[in-house]
């Protein structure tokens, strides 16, 4: 198992105390990071979620923590998020809202090993926000529950490793056309059409099986692992002009509208409010992503 990477204040007043760790060895090919967090502020806060194409189950220790989809700006159709929820792998962001403390934890996994993990086809994820229990049923009831009890952030962790190593036998392997196809589409690795040549099936079954599979057709899983790359251009001050034609965009408006559709926000707004931060900073839930970005606070 991989050290608690502790990032804490003594007792503060306001701020984030939070814990992160890899999970066990056997679970390392399917799920990325633990996160625990605990916030206390001042004032309400909204961070706007971009479009990662990974899986994240959240687990809430308290009320209070408010989710939406829409209106990203100036969101007034909240809901109150459930007590463990997954977000599957989306095209849109996703703002949450706390009142000023929020306590929980967070699981970041691939779509493949939230495919294997869970069993059901991922187009099950697409776009929602989805309870835990309807996934794996009775054993994610109490979860939640459990891990609020324990008494450390190791302890949860460990408890994780537990509850996901007994799922490993159980749910259905990736065919290996689809994790080739999706690391090619990562690394900007040719065409939709060159892709799908590749696996040796036609466009309409790649199709079917990404859905199944990962959750996202692979033109949209190429549209998100393009944003990232822009979004990463953007934030290291890189001019508009220059990232759209390093990503492959067809000028700087099909950039805008690109990075306006997927993250709610035009790119001279994402890249203030960014603030200049690097992929994987403090303030993001995955090594070498672009996650999140604070709106308000």
């Amino acid at each position: 198992m991989g050290s608690v990477d502790v990032h804490a204040q003594a007792a503060p007043a306001v701020g984030p105390r939070s814990a992160r760790r890899r999970p066990a060895a056997a679970l390392r090919p399917f799920i990325i990071n633990y996160t625990g967090f605990h916030t206390e502020f001042s004032t309400p806060r909204r961070r706007l979620e971009l479009p990662t194409g990974y899986v994240t189950v959240v687990f809430v220790f308290t009320e209070g923590l408010w989710v939406t989809r829409t209106e990203v700006l100036a969101p007034t159709r909240l809901r109150a998020a459930s007590r463990a929820m997954i977000s599957g792998p989306r095209t849109v962001p996703t703002v949450g809202m706390h009142s000023g403390s929020v306590s929980g934890l967070e699981v970041n996994m691939s779509p493949l090993g939230a495919y294997r993990l869970f069993g059901i086809p991922m187009a099950h994820f697409e776009d929602a926000h989805v309870d835990l229990t309807e996934v794996i049923g009775p054993a994610g009831r109490h979860l939640t529950d459990r891990l609020q009890a324990l008494g450390s952030w190791e302890d949860r962790f460990s408890l994780l490793d537990e509850v996901f190593c007994a799922r490993l036998d159980g749910g259905p392997a990736a065919a290996p056309e689809v994790r080739g196809a999706l690391s090619r589409l990562w690394a900007g690795g040719g065409s939709l059409a060159r892709v799908a040549e590749e696996t040796g099936w036609s466009a309409r079954t790649l199709r079917a099986r990404f859905r199944d599979q990962v959750g996202l057709s692979p033109k949209a899983v190429a549209r998100v692992f393009r944003l990232q790359h822009a979004l990463r251009l953007l934030s290291s001050g890189l001019a508009p002009a220059r990232v759209a034609a390093a990503c492959g965009y067809h000028d700087q408006a099909h950039l805008s509208r690109e990075v306006k559709a997927m993250t709610g926000l035009p790119p001279s707004r994402f890249v203030k409010l960014r603030g200049g931060l690097p992929p994987g900073s403090a303030l993001d839930r995955m090594p070498g992503r672009i996650t999140s970005v604070v709106l308000s606070g």
